[in-house]
């Protein structure tokens, strides 16, 4: 009895051992796909301006994070983010990206985006705009993918409609005493 109670021992040892060689495994490539999805893509300012440098960083950070969460694929390996001035090309974009090969063979993305266009300093929302086209760019790159453009056309600007007359104000007392149809008590 004490020798089928040692192979039964020996053989749940066995199980269990097998069951935490497997589950360490499992935590392994849970751990490096969680890595590999939260991995940060260093983002780079060129601003001499701390605050101003800090504040767009940030932006940038959680703005990547949204494009890669509504992609929901990590970003290319080997991505990094420059943002500068202005791009120099035969004409000024708001932001581009540039495929290489680094010398021990690994691929990098580098996304530039620009802060001002043709003079025009481009705001928050334009710069997260360029950001997210250009990693859409880079993420169905690869893949076969048709583009439906959208034709927009925009309205006068929002200076533009603004009314032409503005209301009385009620509260303003009237030139003649009371207004008519107004019984005084």
């Amino acid at each position: 009895m004490s020798r089928r109670r040692s192979k039964r021992l020996a053989a749940g040892g066995r199980w269990l051992a097998a069951a935490r060689s497997w589950g360490a495994a499992r935590l392994r490539r849970a751990w490096r796909a969680i890595c590999r999805w939260r991995r940060p893509v260093p983002v780079e300012v060129l601003v001499a301006d701390r605050t101003r440098r800090w504040l767009l960083e940030q932006e940038l950070r959680r703005g990547l994070r949204r494009v890669q969460r509504a992609l929901g694929a990590p970003l290319p390996a080997g991505l990094a983010v420059v943002v500068q001035q202005v791009i120099a090309t035969d004409r000024q974009l708001a932001g581009c990206y540039q495929l290489g090969q680094r010398p021990d063979g690994s691929r990098f993305a580098l996304v530039r985006l620009a802060l001002q266009v043709n003079g025009r300093r481009l705001t928050t929302e334009e710069l997260l705009a360029a950001l997210a086209e250009q990693c859409i760019g880079l993420a169905i790159r690869e893949s076969a993918s048709v583009l439906v453009p959208i034709d927009f056309e925009p309205g006068p600007p929002a200076e533009s409609r603004r009314p032409t007359a503005l209301r009385p104000d009620p509260l303003a007392p009237h030139p003649h005493g009371v207004a008519g149809g107004e019984r005084v008590a």
